[in-house]
């Protein structure tokens, strides 16, 4: 997971509060580094910059040895002694996918492909099974919708 990554996966309805905290807590950078090398993993988060017990010195080397020192020290003012959750985002990376399909059908159809045609290609484009090309095309959007209300000028 790249910061780029994260960055274009936020706006998705669906991206985890978790990762927006620890966006906004340790940074883009720090956060992606975590989300790659923890996946939804359940981190102890040691009480003390440093760690203040033999097990929290061990849990600070190994934030520190990821986020490097700032952003570990940020993380432990933030969750100090709880336990931190690292979402794996694997399914907001997979909604965004399936956004991208649902995209591109919508301009495959446009261009004047079939509906069939327009699977076969998604599914060898995305390299999945044209079923579950059908099964994404019958979801909504993940991304927020904008707002097309007009204000009334009273």
């Amino acid at each position: 997971m790249t910061p780029a990554d994260l960055r274009r996966l936020q706006v998705l309805t669906c991206f985890p509060a978790t990762a927006k905290e620890l966006i906004r807590v340790a940074g883009l950078d720090a956060a992606a580094a975590l989300i790659t090398a923890w996946p939804g993993q359940t981190f102890p988060v040691p009480a003390r910059i440093g760690g203040g017990t033999a097990a929290g010195r061990i849990n600070w080397a190994r934030l520190v040895e990821i986020v490097g020192e700032i952003h570990a020290a940020a993380i432990v003012r933030h969750w100090r002694g709880t336990d931190l959750y690292v979402p794996s985002c694997g399914f907001v990376q997979w909604a965004h996918i399936q956004d991208d399909i649902r995209a591109a059908y919508d301009q495959l159809t446009y261009d004047g492909y079939s509906h069939n045609e327009a699977v076969f290609e998604l599914g060898i484009r995305y390299q999945i099974a044209g079923r579950s090309v059908e099964r994404v095309l019958s979801r909504h959007d993940n991304k927020p919708r904008e707002s097309r209300q007009v204000e009334m000028p009273f």
